[in-house]
């Protein structure tokens, strides 16, 4: 009886390490460097527009969740550092906003500026990159308007990837075209 009993033990103990042996889960294959390449750029990309989308008057207005704790940002030559300053100062620019103006129950809408980024150019080096890009602030006055570009520039963005997240670490912008006057003094000359 011990021998069939021992027997059944090892039939047992067989069966496990089948069942236990087919139930391994092959481990991940590592994705071709050109798929991971594709990826990165399209998770850059994606902070661009999201970014850009913070221009808009029903966003959030949460630009310095872009940007690392110890970010450069220089907007024609008017330059701050750190997270802290970047907030501050989207903020006094937030917080600077024209009061609107009363109309007419018949009044026609006005219009509604968008940001559009165009040429994005993604260098991509490991956990860093640097994007280069123009910018377009599109307007119309009203809704019946037809829309005008009413600045323009390009930017020279530095991106770290910290904790799976690309974060910029240092942005140049540079106005080309209709920018306001009062940015005149930090312009800086060729």
């Amino acid at each position: 009886m011990a021998e069939k009993s021992k027997f059944r033990l090892l039939v047992i103990l067989a069966a496990l390490g089948l069942v236990a042996a087919c139930s391994k889960v092959p481990a991940p294959t590592p994705a071709p460097p050109e798929l991971t390449s594709l990826m990165e750029r399209a998770a850059i990309e994606e902070l661009f527009y999201d970014y850009y989308a913070q221009f808009r008057p029903d966003s959030q207005h949460d630009f310095d969740s872009f940007f690392t704790a110890d970010a450069h940002l220089d907007v024609n030559g008017f330059v701050v550092n750190g997270r802290d300053k970047i907030k501050a100062t989207y903020d006094q620019i937030d917080a600077g906003g024209e009061e609107e103006e009363k109309k007419a129950e018949n009044a026609v809408p006005g219009g509604m500026g968008e940001m559009v980024v165009t040429n994005l150019k993604i260098d991509l080096q490991g956990d860093r990159a640097v994007a280069t890009l123009l910018w377009h602030a599109i307007m119309s006055d009203l809704v019946t308007s037809a829309p005008k570009v009413i600045e323009y520039g390009r930017e020279r963005t530095e991106l770290v990837k910290q904790d799976g997240r690309w974060l910029i670490s240092s942005r140049v912008v540079l106005t080309e075209g209709g920018m306001p006057e009062g940015l005149l003094a930090s312009y800086p000359k060729k």
